[in-house]
């Protein structure tokens, strides 16, 4: 990476921020614009403006004539006039920007649960005329709009609310802006409290690159794949899952080592086919589930409207016993198929997102189900900015079978390390779950996570824990997946060269690919040789702006408190 391209990015950070939450709002606001059952009565003639008793109105006349013809009615000039040029001119393109979306999609959005609530916060800035929540009004007003064949505007969302008039609470729209701005200044002021706190940690001697091999390249093993699928009879539950086996040559090792990688909600097994190819050249032996009641295919059938829920409540149960299920199939056939070499008796468990809740819970934690009551009683979502709350809650929907077996917990001792990476969990487990976990655990993070946020999913889930071996791995410029990494840091820096951002984002997932494999190194494989990549001397080394690593062992509440101060 060249020197002007690093300045760019870190030139004045609060601007950058600043500009991805004006993108945030745009995006939540674009997604009431854009997903709503009776036909309207009558359409939107006014959007009603109020703070309080205060109260301004526009005619949706006045907006149609701006938006078609430039024209400036009073009742409009009253509010372009806080507008300066270039947002006046933004604002009439989003009033004529076309959106081609089904309705069947918008439907089933915004009537599966988690879209539900997400939109009923979003009906609380955006009101009926008698300032009740707009949740049922925008729905049905954006399920008609998108029916329209030639695409729909905001001003066709207007045009199709069932009532007289839209009222936007201002008081609403103040405490979410307030609030967005010190979400972002939380997450700048925590993660450069972790990069200090790294490099506070970092000794004198440094790694030196001729000490050991470089692990973002390839390892020297082959390998093979293979499908198998499953049927566990107790859950009626058939699920496929990927094996990547190192070939059992004489160059192999007796005892190989065994990984699992748990995807999250609505991805699949195959999102993860590169990382178990990687570990497999390694002599890794990796297998990838696909738990079927969470993902891409689920995902895909309810937006064709073949499905009513992404994912089903009882896979907060499903999740940990398919891969303790398939454990127990993999040393089934063991002795038979592979002579007795994979080692299952310590293996890695990985997960992503709702995979790391997967993994976490094999680990040890438990639901504290009082905890997770008292985060889904308050808005949550809206004071932590914060929309993994939205999936955590529907575990409250567990029947009583289930909650006794999460309260109890859902532990494999044969899981030796776990690496729970961008991890729903904070809600759900709370301080009392996460304490049960012993087992070495590496939590990774994401500085721009939209979806599952730093501050409230990992951050203070670190603190909580007591495991001995404890590791947080944070990622300064990384997002939830790659598309929103490449997606956000566009945003950040728009003037950045779209070849120069692939390549970053492609060396940064190099980059951390290579840091969870020194992890198995080190704690599956009993190669002590690899401890130095784990010195956050190392792991800062490894990154470069905007795509940074740090890494810590400790943090108490205490810190993260004065951080979130600073």
């Amino acid at each position: 990476m060249n020197w002007q391209f690093s300045m760019h990015l870190h030139r004045d950070f609060k601007k950058h921020h600043r500009r991805l939450y004006q993108f945030g709002i745009r995006v939540l606001i674009g997604t009431a614009i854009v997903g709503l059952t009776a036909l309207p009565v009558r359409a939107a003639e006014r959007v009603y403006f109020s703070y309080g008793l205060l109260e301004r109105s526009v005619a949706v006349s006045s907006l149609e004539a701006y938006a078609e013809e430039g024209t400036v009615n009073p009742d409009l000039a009253f509010f372009l006039r806080f507008l300066d040029e270039d947002i006046r001119d933004e604002f009439r393109t989003a009033l004529t920007t076309s959106y081609q979306i089904s309705p069947v999609v918008v439907s089933q959005s915004f009537y599966e649960p988690m879209g539900e609530r997400a939109l009923g916060y979003v009906g609380n800035l955006i009101q009926t005329g008698k300032r009740q929540n707009g949740l049922y009004a925008l729905r049905s007003a954006l399920i008609l709009a998108a029916a329209q064949p030639e695409g729909f505007t905001l001003l066709d969302v207007l045009r199709q609310f069932p009532t007289s008039g839209m009222r936007i609470n201002l008081e609403v729209a103040l405490h979410a802006l307030r609030r967005g701005e010190a979400f972002f200044e939380e997450t700048n002021a925590v993660i450069a409290g972790i990069e200090q706190l790294a490099q506070q940690s970092e000794t004198e001697a440094s790694i030196q690159p001729t000490d050991i091999p470089d692990l973002r390249q390839p390892g020297l093993f082959e390998f093979s794949q293979q499908t198998i699928v499953l049927e566990d009879t107790s859950r009626d539950r058939t699920y496929p899952v990927d094996l990547y086996l190192p070939q059992t040559n004489n160059t192999v090792p007796a005892s190989i080592p065994v990984a699992v990688i748990s995807h999250g909600l609505g991805s699949s097994r195959a999102d993860f086919s590169d990382i178990a190819q990687y570990f497999a050249t390694y002599g890794y032996a990796v297998a990838l589930p696909e738990h079927i009641g969470s993902n891409h295919d689920l995902q895909q059938a309810v937006l064709a409207g073949r499905a009513s829920e992404v994912f089903r409540v009882s896979e907060f149960v499903d999740r940990p016993l398919d891969i303790s299920f398939l454990l127990d199939e993999l040393e089934r056939r063991n002795q038979t198929e592979w002579q007795g070499r994979l080692n299952l008796q310590r293996v890695a468990a990985a997960g992503h997102s709702f995979g790391g809740y997967t993994v976490l819970a094999l680990a040890g934690a438990t639901v504290d189900f009082e905890h997770l009551r008292q985060d889904c009683s308050r808005e949550t979502f809206v004071e932590f900015l914060d929309p993994a709350v939205l999936l955590q809650c529907r575990a409250l929907e567990s029947s009583p079978e289930a909650m006794q077996q999460l309260t109890q917990g859902l532990k494999d001792d044969r899981v030796g390390l776990v690496i729970a990476f961008n991890p729903v969990n904070a809600s759900i487990f709370g301080s009392n779950g996460l304490r049960q976990i012993q087992t070495p655990i590496v939590i990774g993070a994401s500085g721009y996570d939209p979806a599952a946020p730093l501050v409230p999913e990992q951050a203070y889930s670190f603190t909580w824990l007591t495991a001995p071996e404890r590791y947080l791995l944070l990622a300064r410029g990384g997002a939830h997946i790659p598309q929103l990494t490449a997606l956000i840091n566009r945003i950040l820096s728009p003037s950045l060269d779209q070849q120069q951002l692939d390549e970053e984002i492609a060396l940064f997932r190099s980059n951390a690919r290579a840091l969870l494999l020194a992890f198995l190194q080190v704690y599956l494989a009993d190669r002590a040789e690899y401890e130095p990549y784990l010195q956050p001397y190392h792991v800062r080394t490894l990154g470069d702006p905007p795509f940074e690593f740090s890494l810590i062992r400790s943090l108490t509440e205490e810190q993260l408190s004065e951080m979130l101060r600073q």
